[in-house]
């Protein structure tokens, strides 16, 4: 139905002590967090495997994800009887020292959780196989150094792992505290995170292990079938779901928090509206840019502020693009409603 995308297939070996699964997927023990100290937030995040999103068709999709065990805010979409997706969002306030403590491991199978964006030691980056994979509990250790928008998500087997939905929104608010983008930035009177992302619904039958002793599962050829916005499927829920569509006042400031959650090169139109873009990846742009659409590839992150003068309903639309052709693959929409 789709033309394919091109992944490197993925064959990972491995041998260590430790790292459970199956034969050829073990990796060393986590060892204990280096230099650990008192945490001012601290995120409990455990795997689950039997989440599902509805979609618009009526059919069920296996999702993946992490449930909370305290902290944090609530993240949007439906997830099933797994968790929610995508996983709760982590919200912290920049300067704070962070503690993400993550259980992982038995019938759940090894996990990492790799905070996007931001720059911690390497035993806390959460990159599997660089360092470590967690099978029990370990704790990571960061400093929310920069306001933005950023995200998390599980770096083990990474290209199934978040395909099947393992991934979160990150905010760092200034010290001032939501309603600023950043210190000295503009103020914001509504917010919304839009992930983008697309789903394989092939894929989604899957094992965690899939393709990593080596064997062809077909993990690099991409063709989806859904193309959802934060959680929810964008070909008519997103479109009213409170979730992801916005309603404004006129002259209120929104913030859009824009995240390029999926692999394929994502273009949004905001359907008339103009964006100021003030930030991008975490970090200011030294002179904001007015754009009425954008393109972004993936893990890419925009925040951009809309200040309607007037009344009216705008469909939001993205675009999901073939990585060769430039070919739509497939769209989601969702709309700003200004009274």
């Amino acid at each position: 139905m789709f033309s394919a995308l091109k992944l490197k297939p993925i064959q990972m070996m491995h041998t260590g002590g430790g790292g459970g699964g199956n034969a050829c997927y073990t990796y060393p023990d986590a060892p204990a967090t280096p230099g650990l100290t008192t945490a001012d937030v601290v995120f409990d995040r455990s795997a689950h495997m039997n989440g599902s999103i509805t979609m618009d068709d009526g059919r069920t999709v296996r999702m993946w994800g992490f449930n909370t065990g305290g902290g944090g805010m609530g993240g949007g979409g439906m997830g099933g009887g797994g968790g929610p997706f995508p996983s709760p969002a982590m919200r912290v306030t920049e300067g704070q020292i962070v503690h993400t403590r993550l259980t992982a491991g038995m019938m759940n199978g090894t996990h990492t959780i790799h905070h996007h964006g931001i720059e911690p030691s390497t035993e806390n980056d959460g990159v599997g196989h660089y360092s470590f994979d967690v099978n029990g509990t370990y704790t990571y250790q960061w400093k929310a150094s920069h306001a933005g928008t950023y995200f998390y998500h599980c770096h083990t087997n990474t290209v199934l792992h978040a395909e099947m939905g393992m991934y979160g929104a990150l905010i760092i608010d200034p010290p001032e505290g939501p309603g600023t983008l950043y210190s000295g930035g503009p103020t914001y009177d509504v917010e919304a995170v839009w992930a983008c992302d697309e789903i394989d619904s092939s894929w989604h039958a899957l094992s965690w292990t899939a393709g990593t002793c080596g064997g062809d599962v077909g993990l690099n050829d991409l063709n989806p079938d859904y193309f959802v916005i934060t959680g929810v499927d964008g070909a008519q829920s997103a479109l009213t779901d409170p979730g992801v569509a916005v309603t404004m006042n006129t002259g209120q400031r929104l913030l859009v928090r824009y995240i390029c959650a999926g692999y394929l090169p994502q273009r949004i139109d905001f359907g008339g509206l103009t964006a100021t873009v003030h930030m991008s990846d975490g970090r200011p742009l030294p002179n904001p840019i007015q754009v009425q659409s954008l393109e972004a590839s993936s893990a890419e992150r925009y925040d951009c502020i809309f200040q309607p003068g007037s009344p009216g309903i705008y469909e939001v639309t993205v675009e999901y693009l073939d990585w060769v052709s430039g070919e739509t693959l497939g769209t989601a929409r969702t709309r700003i409603t200004v009274q």
